[in-house]
């Protein structure tokens, strides 16, 4: 049996109603699958009610129709070939079949001595479009620090004896939140379009000892390859004199420095998305979607 999920990171009209974008009804080899009630929304994913949810096919040849707006217009029309196992499907083309994606499913961890209430998983996709009709051509580096270095005294300190007299396991270690920083950590290797850095195992350093574990990390994206060095406009490159990835936001007017952050739950595993067009409305960011 082919388990799979439907991600869709197709460039969207600006102007366009955003709910005329949606698709109102996915079919797989003739049948229903979603319907109006739960539409798949642009720069978004199905089965999307619970965590961990898949729709199922049998392995083999598999046909996707999706009928977009209320309309019900025939939108998309591609088969693919589904192997045994968890899929992620990406649709970044309505004229083209999806990429498909191993979800590694079971998921396994390098070997490796963790704690393993400090860490979580992020897996990171490169969709990004130059403008609506030209997927990029850059190669790029998703980097993630830690917005706060060692925030609470642990057991592993305790163990090694670090712990100053007067503290103990829970307790402050006296940094602070935004400005004790980690150094920049490249998150996998550089990819180009359609690609993916597979999961990568980051840090989770909560500072609030008894919490459900969760912390923030800041991210970035670097140009490795294909950069155009901007002139101070940011709209003559696509990367500042650090490297760093100069792209529009879904609010901004023109191509920005990108930044962002996102708060990571220890064991959850999530993709993080690049996706929209970088220069020019509807803007681009990187959208999440949990897989675990």
């Amino acid at each position: 049996m082919a388990e799979f999920q439907i991600h869709m990171y197709t460039p969207v009209d600006p102007a366009a109603s955003r709910t005329d974008l949606f698709m109102y009804k996915i079919e797989v080899n003739g049948e229903m699958i979603s319907n109006n009630i739960t539409p798949l929304s642009t720069y978004n994913a199905q089965p999307s009610s619970a965590v961990g949810m898949y729709f199922t096919a049998n392995q083999g040849q598999v046909n996707l129709k999706m009928y977009q707006s209320t309309k019900l217009n025939l939108a998309y029309d591609q088969t693919v070939k589904l192997e045994r196992g968890k899929h992620n499907l990406v649709v970044y083309d309505l004229t083209k079949p999806p990429i498909i994606f191993d979800t590694e499913y079971p998921f396994e961890i390098d070997r490796g001595t963790y704690d393993t209430d400090t860490i979580a998983f992020v897996k990171f996709y490169n969709f990004l479009y130059e403008d609506p009709n030209t997927p990029t051509t850059l190669k790029i580096q998703y980097q993630y620090r830690k917005h706060w270095v060692h925030p609470l005294y642990t057991l592993y300190d305790e163990m090694n004896g670090t712990i100053p007299e007067g503290k103990k396991v829970g307790d402050k270690t006296g940094t602070v939140d935004g400005k004790d920083m980690g150094p920049w950590v490249n998150l996998g290797t550089p990819i180009s379009f359609g690609e993916t850095t597979g999961w990568q195992i980051v840090p989770v350093e909560k500072n609030t000892f008894v919490s459900q574990g969760s912390a923030r990390l800041d991210y970035r994206i670097l140009v490795v390859e294909g950069g155009i060095l901007d002139d101070g406009t940011m709209l003559k490159g696509n990367m500042n004199a650090d490297k760093i990835l100069l792209a529009q936001t879904t609010s901004g007017t023109k191509p920005a420095i990108y930044s962002d952050y996102w708060n990571s739950t220890v064991g959850r595993r999530i993709h993080h998305f690049l996706a929209g067009t970088r220069k020019g409305k509807p803007g681009s960011g990187v959208r999440t979607f949990t897989c675990r």
